[in-house]
């Protein structure tokens, strides 16, 4: 199979092409190879590689980002989306659009978290950007949209909660953490398993992906930092000040996919594994966006 990855350099594009087995042909692409919102760009790139399909994972994820550049947000998310879509269309190659929890509105979450048919009610730009990328990408046949939530695994702690835990309590550092906003911490290598599963059986239409289980960022530290989860303190979601609204609790429920035949690793077990990898101060300085 030949797999083209649109945000390469980020958390889940990273944890993807790495997973992707040894005789697949693939084809990374991140920021700094061309602007995912010049279409022209985008076709001509998915044009020569001609893939079979591509996995949509550029986007700007930072919530605030968005809420405070919306002209720029919906360019990227929106239009980069579309250049994208069309591309497939053009090319007829499938297309897995990689969405989020924050399409919901967190308000009245389901017993078990997010069906794939409860109706989205986004709160944030961010959130609105993703849920008009799903519709965008509906339009090419045979598509997938994947939602996830809360992803952790990465280099870069500006963007990876769980390892700017461990690096901030290597320092020696005290940690605010909200407890009081809930979601399915998702470890990117989790992710990336289950994405091949949906590849090689060319599952369609939308569906959920997340480690189980529900929390908030300081129920992770406690597994994260095990002894040294001391110096973290709760705090509510209110006294954080966040430009873009979050969702009170997005949990996604992954029925859908343990029917398929996968089973999602519970976060606490997802967590464990990562911080296992980890060595305080590894890495110390190094980063993708």
């Amino acid at each position: 199979m030949r797999v083209y990855v649109t945000g390469a350099s980020g958390l889940l594009g990273r944890a993807l092409l790495a997973e992707l087995p040894a005789d697949w042909e693939a084809r990374g692409v991140a920021h700094h190879d061309f602007d995912i919102a010049d279409a022209g760009a985008v076709s001509k790139s998915i044009e020569a590689f001609a893939p079979d399909v591509v996995v949509h994972a550029a986007a700007n994820a930072i919530v605030d980002e968005c809420e405070s550049d919306p002209a720029h947000a919906f360019r990227v998310n929106l239009g980069g989306t579309r250049n994208v879509a069309a591309a497939c269309r053009s090319a007829g190659c499938r297309l897995v659009y990689i969405s989020s929890d924050y399409v919901f509105d967190g308000t009245e979450t389901p017993a078990g978290g997010y069906r794939e048919d409860d109706v989205p009610n986004p709160l944030s730009v961010y959130g609105v950007t993703k849920l008009a990328g799903e519709r965008i990408s509906a339009a090419v046949p045979d598509h997938l949209s994947v939602r996830t939530s809360w992803l952790f695994g990465g280099e870069d702690e500006r963007v990876d909660q769980v390892l700017a835990l461990v690096r901030r309590a290597a320092r020696g550092e005290r940690v605010r953490l909200i407890d009081d906003q809930f979601s399915a911490p998702t470890y990117t290598a989790d992710l990336a398993r289950a994405l091949m599963f949906l590849l090689e059986r060319r599952v369609t239409g939308t569906i959920h992906v997340a480690n189980r289980g529900r929390a908030s960022w300081y129920q992770v530290a406690g597994v994260a930092l095990g002894v040294d989860a001391g110096r973290v303190e709760p705090m509510p979601m209110a006294e954080c000040g966040f430009r873009g609204a979050r969702p009170r609790d997005s949990t996604l429920g992954t029925d859908r996919l343990a029917a398929l035949g996968f089973a999602m690793p519970d976060w606490e077990d997802a967590v464990r594994r990562f911080t296992g990898l980890l060595t305080p101060g590894a890495h110390e300085g190094e980063g993708n966006r």
